[in-house]
Parts: C-alpha cells; sequence; structure tokens
C-alpha cells in the first residue's frame, strides 16, 4: 500500500527560487532518505513532485518518519544551507536559500552531489537523502501528492535522546521481520499525510 501526502495549497509553487515564472510542472523524484549514523538500516522510499518546495519535504520526512516536527532543521544541497527564515523579512542574500521557494525540480544537478537533512542536529538527526530517479511526466501527474514507498526501521512511540539510543532500542527489540514497515503500517502513516 503507498502512502499519499496532500499539501495544502499554500506551500504549492507561486515561483521560482529567485521569483522568477514558475516553471510547469513535469518531473517526479524518487528520493531515498537514511537516518545518518544510524547502525541498523533505517530508510524512507518516496514518490514526490518536482514541483515540492523543501520545506514541502520537511513536512514529509516529518510525519514518514515519525517526528513530531519540534526543532529547527535545515537542508544542505550541494554545498547550499536551506532554511525558513520565519518572524522576520529576508535579506536579500537569504532569499535565494529559503527552503519555501527551494524546488527539487530546480535542485537535482546539486542533490547529486550532497543533500542532507539536519533535524535537532545537537542530538544527532541527520539524514542523507539520495535522488535514486527522477521520470519526466505530463504536468497532471507532476501534480499529484507524495507517496511512500517504502521503509525499513521504526520509530518507537516514546521520546528517544539521539540516533545513539534509537540504535540501543531497536537492537533491544529487534525482530528481523518487525523492521521493515508494513502495508498497515504504511496505510497509518497514509492517513496522517491526507491531513497535511
Amino acid at each position: 500500500m503507498a502512502t499519499i501526502i496532500q499539501l495544502p495549497k499554500s506551500t504549492r509553487n507561486t515561483g521560482g527560487a529567485h521569483g522568477k515564472k514558475a516553471e510547469q510542472p513535469s518531473m517526479r523524484c524518487i528520493l531515498v532518505v537514511r537516518l545518518t549514523f544510524a547502525s541498523l538500516p533505517f530508510w524512507r522510499r518516496i514518490d514526490v513532485s518536482g514541483q515540492a518546495s523543501l520545506f514541502d519535504l520537511h513536512r514529509i520526512i516529518q510525519i514518514v518518519i515519525g517526528w513530531d516536527d519540534s526543532a529547527a532543521h535545515q537542508f544542505m544541497v550541494g554545498k547550499m544551507l536551506y532554511r525558513t527564515f520565519a518572524g522576520r523579512p529576508l535579506r536579500l542574500d537569504e532569499s535565494q536559500y529559503d527552503e519555501r521557494r527551494a524546488r527539487l525540480q530546480s535542485l537535482t544537478e546539486r542533490m547529486r552531489f550532497i543533500f542532507q537533512y539536519f533535524y535537532e542536529a545537537e542530538n544527532s538527526w541527520e539524514c542523507s537523502i539520495d535522488l535514486e530517479a527522477t521520470q519526466d511526466v505530463s504536468a497532471a501527474e507532476a501534480a499529484k501528492e507524495a507517496i511512500l514507498l517504502a521503509g525499513q526501521g521504526k520509530f518507537p512511540d516514546h521520546e528517544i535522546e539521539d540516533v545513539y539510543a534509537l540504535d540501543a532500542f531497536r537492537r533491544a527489540r529487534l525482530e528481523a521481520d518487525e523492521e521493515y514497515l508494513t502495508d498497515e503500517e504504511i496505510g497509518v502513516i497514509n492517513d496522517q499525510l491526507r491531513a497535511l
């Protein structure tokens, strides 16, 4: 079963990263998000529109991993850091690095070099993101919601301090079949994503 993500209209593309006229949606991206520094495999494979912003991707990652979006985050794409500059006006030199404006399809070349997501970085939550594939599609197909395709590794319901505590928790209760997300679990995540 696939997980579908409906993004609110307010985060959909209203212009390019530099205020240029929006490009027509024409691409889907298959991304693999891996928890960095975990000794046991922990990953999610998602299919997302090339028109999704990095902020949209942040919201998707939060849901598919099981985090609660309670701390600061940022992306590194190529050698550039992207973040949300909330609560204050953007300086001219910051606008090109605003994650709400940066679209995946405009970053594909940089993604192949370095693509990282940092969340609560002081607690060792870091994800590497691999651009596994892109597909040119019609505008209607590109506009469809993101989908969780598969995953391995489960995040517990209680607070976990960092990736090392997560490893210890998973080793203590590891059962081989339990670590892959089941169709039922993907369905539960699907319901959460529809609520976006």
